[in-house]
C-alpha cells in the first residue's frame, strides 16, 4: 500500500511599508528572480481606483487584486478565500507573496496567513518585510503610527530609494535603530541577491511575530477606524479619487501637480495614478510622494478595465475637497465662487485658506 505524502507547504512572503515606499518597485525586481518562478502576487490596495495590479510586471493569472479596503480591515475575509483558493490549484503556486496596502496593520493579515484553519498546515509563513523609504521614511513614521507599527514586526527591512537625491543610507540606518526596529535591515540589492539565491527558502519569521499571534488581541489599534468606508483611514488621513471625465491639457495637470505640491506637499503623503493627456492615446503614469514628485511616465497602453483618469490623492490634516477644487480650478470646471486657472495662476492663495481638520494621531 503506497504511503499518502503530505502536500508541500507553500512559502508566503508579506510585503508591507507605507503609502509611496517603494513596495511595487521591490515586487517587480523580486519577481524576475528565477528563484522566484511560478509565485502567485496577491495585492491589496486603499482607495476607488485599484492601480498597483496593472503596474506589477508578472502574468495576469498570477497577479490577485483585493481592492475595496484595506487588508487589515474590510478585505481580510477575502484574503483567507484567496489563499484557500491558491493552495487548491493543481499544480499549486510556487510561492506567495502578498502586497499590502500602505496603510495595513500587519498583525491580522498575518494572523489569516498563520491562524486560518487549514491554511496553517498548507503554508510556510516566510516572515514580514517592510520597505523603508530613505529619503521620506523619517517623516512616515513620526506622522503615522501604521508605518511605525510595520517596522515593528517587520523580519527584514529593505530601504528603498536609496538612488535619489537626499538618500543617505546611514541615516536611514540609524532612523531605524531609534525606532527599535528588530528586523534585519538590507538594500534593495543585498536582498534580491538573497531571495535570488535561495528564493523565499532562505527567510524565516522570528519568534516575536509568534508570540504577538499567540496573544489574540488583534484590534490593531482601530478604535477610532472606519472600517467600511474606502476614502477614508484615520481621523486625519483621507483619500480621494480624481475623475474629471476628459482628456486634460498637459498645461492642466502640471499647473495643478506644482502648486499642490509646493504649497501643501507636506500634507499629501501620495498620489499615483493614470492620466489621459488630450492629443495622446497612451496614459501617463503620476506618482509622488509628499513634495517629490517621480519623472511623468508614459505608459505602452492603457490597463485593461481603465480609459480615463484617476488620480488617486492621499491626504493628511487636510480636507479633500479642497484638493477637488484646486484640481477643479485648473481644470476648467465651473463651481460657485470658485477661482479659475487664471486665477489661480496669478494667485495662488484665491483659492482661500486650507482647512485644516484636527490631529488625531
Amino acid at each position: 500500500m503506497r504511503e499518502r505524502t503530505e502536500p508541500r507547504r507553500i512559502p508566503v512572503l508579506v510585503l508591507s511599508g507605507f503609502l509611496g515606499s517603494g513596495k511595487t518597485t521591490l515586487l517587480n525586481c523580486l519577481l524576475k528572480l528565477p528563484a522566484l518562478a511560478g509565485t502567485a502576487v496577491i495585492i491589496n490596495e486603499f482607495g476607488e481606483t485599484p492601480l498597483d495590479h496593472h503596474l506589477v510586471e508578472a502574468s495576469d493569472d498570477g497577479i490577485i487584486e483585493l481592492s475595496n479596503g484595506c487588508l487589515c480591515c474590510t478585505v481580510r475575509g477575502q484574503l483567507v478565500e484567496t489563499l484557500e483558493r491558491l493552495v487548491g490549484r493543481r499544480p499549486p503556486p510556487a510561492a506567495i507573496l502578498i502586497e499590502t496596502t500602505g496603510l495595513a496593520d500587519p498583525l491580522p493579515v498575518l494572523q489569516a496567513v498563520l491562524s486560518s484553519p487549514g491554511l496553517d498546515e498548507r503554508l510556510a509563513f516566510r516572515g514580514l518585510t517592510t520597505v523603508f523609504d530613505a529619503v521620506d521614511g523619517r517623516r512616515m513614521i513620526e506622522n503615522h503610527r501604521e508605518a511605525r507599527r510595520q517596522l515593528a514586526l517587520a523580519d527584514h527591512v529593505v530601504l528603498s530609494k536609496l538612488d535619489l537625491e537626499g538618500a543617505d543610507e546611514h541615516a536611514a540606518r540609524q532612523t531605524l535603530a531609534e525606532t527599535g526596529t528588530a528586523g534585519c535591515v538590507h538594500t534593495a540589492a543585498a536582498f534580491s541577491e538573497r531571495l535570488g539565491e535561495n528564493g523565499l527558502a532562505g527567510l524565516v519569521a522570528t519568534p516575536y511575530l509568534s508570540r504577538e499571534l499567540s496573544r489574540g488581541d488583534h484590534d490593531h489599534a482601530h478604535g477610532d477606524h472606519p472600517h467600511h468606508d474606502v476614502n477614508r483611514h484615520s481621523e486625519t488621513l483621507r483619500c480621494l479619487t480624481l475623475k474629471p471625465g476628459r482628456p486634460l491639457r498637459r498645461a492642466e495637470l502640471d499647473l495643478f501637480l506644482d502648486l499642490l505640491l509646493s504649497a501643501h506637499g507636506d500634507h499629501v503623503p501620495r498620489i499615483k495614478g493614470l492620466v489621459a493627456i488630450k492629443g495622446e492615446d497612451r496614459p501617463l503614469l503620476i506618482q509622488a510622494v509628499y513634495r517629490r514628485m517621480s519623472p511623468p511616465e508614459t505608459l505602452p497602453a492603457w490597463p485593461q478595465g481603465i480609459a480615463l483618469t484617476a488620480l488617486t490623492v492621499f491626504v493628511d490634516g487636510i480636507e479633500p475637497s479642497f484638493v477637488r477644487d484646486l484640481f477643479d480650478g485648473f481644470t476648467g470646471r465651473p463651481g460657485i465662487d470658485r477661482p479659475d486657472r487664471q486665477a489661480l495662476t496669478d494667485n495662488p492663495l484665491s483659492l482661500g485658506s486650507v482647512p485644516f481638520k484636527p490631529a488625531g494621531r
